[in-house]
């Protein structure tokens, strides 16, 4: 998923940003998170490419943003 495709941060509306870096295997480590450090959500092990890393974690961001959403109109 684009990184324009993903829901913006609940709480100051920016867009996330992948944060993600390869170490010397390969093995891709990191997460999405606000540019203001907001919210964020990471890898819990390497993923084997970006590619990979970013199909993982868009739906965690997006769980993430609903939930907090969610308890924002409660």
């Amino acid at each position: 998923m684009k990184q324009s495709d993903l829901p913006k941060c609940p709480e100051c509306g920016n867009m996330p940003e992948y944060s993600l870096k390869p170490n010397h295997l390969g093995w891709v480590w990191g997460g999405i998170r606000c540019p203001y450090e907001h919210y964020s959500v990471k890898l819990n092990g390497p993923a084997s490419s970006r590619a990979k890393a970013e199909e993982t974690l868009a739906p965690q961001w997006i769980e993430l943003v609903e939930k907090v959403s969610r308890g924002k109109t409660a």
